[in-house]
């Protein structure tokens, strides 16, 4: 019997590029945007004292809260469903129910507090405080459960971002004045160990909870630092030059740092997660904020031009090929990903864009 052979293709799957789908008017420009992927639901600071919520499914506007003054930072609990924000001029925290969209309760924390982050797992939520008339600085201890200060951490020096690694139940918070990060056990929220990195890093570090590796921007040094979580021992990274932001790319182990300066057109720089080498780089506008999706393994950097509408151009993650340039609104900059929908959310000065990746 003759055999026949047979050739089969392989079936070409072609993702699509990302696009905007809505646009959506607000009355303010928009700042800080957090997102709860369990309900879909959009969080968004817009102007002096004012929070807006957007349903991710309808693209709509559902209500606007009153806050306190110069909101500044959110988090969402998915587990709760409550949303933390901190009013950075009343020293307070305002906690809402993401049920019935109203503020359930305001904290007092501090003369002035800004960041803010949330153990899911523990419901404990840390925030950095500062005073205006002391050296007294703290990273407040907000119990999920009860609504209260739990405890209040001493901090010498300036408390800035802060970072949670829910697996090992550690937080690490950067320190602009001492140029440090210190370690916080989670379980008695104490103070590990504080180790030395760049100067001012003020950016929000990036955690790969994987390779156990914490990575932070130095503002005003040109290497960015590693700190291995095991050890608590930094090596530097030399790029040559300040920076601006830092992301990372989990499932390719791939960091991106930007560097904005004015003098001087940015660059972004890929950094092999495996060998904390450069591999790439990339020149990019001054002045940019930039997004990785995991799922679609695109970059996003957008602009922030004096006029006009903001370019948003998209990257593939790997060639750092530009596959695609979109026209968001007007000083538009603001990024937050949904990694249940991959809509992606960027904040303009009298709207949000909403782009399907």
């Amino acid at each position: 019997m003759k055999r026949i052979a047979l050739r089969v293709s392989k079936l070409q799957v072609k993702q699509s590029l990302p696009r905007i789908i809505a646009s959506i008017s607000v009355s303010s420009p928009v700042a800080n945007i957090a997102i709860n992927p369990v309900t879909n639901r959009i969080y968004f600071v817009q102007g002096e004292n004012e929070l807006g919520i957007l349903d991710g499914k309808t693209n709509k506007i559902i209500t606007t809260l009153k806050t306190g003054r110069l909101p500044f930072h959110m988090v969402v609990n998915p587990r709760t469903n409550r949303i933390y924000l901190t009013n950075f001029r009343d020293g307070t925290v305002s906690v809402i129910n993401g049920r019935t969209n109203r503020v359930i309760t305001t904290i007092k924390v501090g003369e002035r507090c800004d960041n803010i982050a949330v153990n899911t797992r523990t419901n404990l939520i840390y925030t950095a405080t500062i005073s205006l008339s002391s050296n007294n600085a703290y990273v407040a201890v907000l119990n999920g459960n009860t609504n209260k200060v739990q405890k209040r951490i001493k901090f010498p020096g300036r408390p800035s971002q802060i970072t949670i690694n829910e697996l090992t139940n550690r937080i690490y918070v950067t320190n602009t004045v001492k140029d440090t990060v210190s370690v916080i056990d989670g379980s008695n929220n104490t103070i590990l160990t504080t180790v030395k990195v760049g100067r001012n890093p003020v950016t929000t570090p990036a955690l790969n909870t994987k390779t156990n590796r914490l990575y932070i921007a130095n503002n005003l040094s040109r290497f960015c630092s590693v700190l291995d979580l095991r050890t608590n021992t930094v090596r530097n990274i030399q790029l040559g030059r300040l920076q601006s932001d830092i992301i990372l790319n989990p499932v390719m182990n791939r960091l991106y740092v930007t560097s904005a300066q004015v003098s001087v057109k940015g660059r972004l720089f890929v950094i092999n997660g495996n060998t904390n080498r450069v591999i790439k780089t990339l020149t990019i506008p001054t002045f940019t904020s930039v997004l990785i999706n995991p799922n679609t393994n695109h970059l996003f950097i957008s602009e922030f031009p004096e006029t006009g509408t903001a370019p948003l151009s998209v990257y593939n993650g790997s060639s750092l090929k530009r596959i695609a340039s979109l026209r968001t609104s007007k000083r538009s900059g603001n990024l937050a990903l949904n990694p249940r929908t991959n809509r992606i959310y960027v904040g303009g000065e009298n709207n949000i864009s909403v782009i399907q990746d």
